[in-house]
């Protein structure tokens, strides 16, 4: 029965990675899916929850440490953006309209993005380029300014 809550919850923590955007809780996920194993194989630890949460605790911090710098490239788009500066002045689209002084989303690198804007609202549908990220946001401005500025 332990084991397979310790299942359940590993689980749901590996899958609740696809909405937070960090690569982050699957390494708990995998903590838990470990204690599920250990709980199953090793009996005495099924009735010992002190000893479960720390294992869990243990596993997935170490591994987080460990192994996210490793792992995350594996899940990530050709065009991901880091914590480098590669996303500065590429284009993505609106994809939820970013009204004046508020937030929308963008797709970007294979993704979507949180996303600013300084210079007003911004129809769903517009292509953006990328000013500046600002953790998971994006600051962006209307239109491709690359390509805008070879044309003149």
């Amino acid at each position: 029965m332990i084991g397979t809550i310790w299942a359940v919850a590993g689980l749901l923590l590996v899958l609740s990675e696809f909405v937070v955007p960090q690569f982050v809780v699957f390494f708990f996920g995998a903590g838990a899916l470990l204690n599920a194993l250990l709980v199953t194989v090793i009996p005495p630890l099924r009735s010992r929850i002190t000893v479960q949460l720390l294992l869990w605790f243990l596993t997935s911090g170490v591994s987080l440490w460990l192994l996210r710098r490793y792992v995350a490239g594996w899940f990530r788009g050709d065009d991901y953006v880091g914590e480098d500066e590669s996303a500065l002045g590429k284009t993505g689209t609106v994809v939820e309209a970013i009204p004046e002084g508020g937030s929308g989303r963008v797709r970007f690198g294979g993704t979507t993005w949180q996303a600013q804007c300084l210079d007003g609202p911004i129809a769903e549908g517009a292509t953006v380029t990328v000013l500046e990220k600002r953790g998971v946001t994006l600051v962006v401005t209307p239109g491709d300014l690359l390509h805008h500025e070879e044309e003149q």
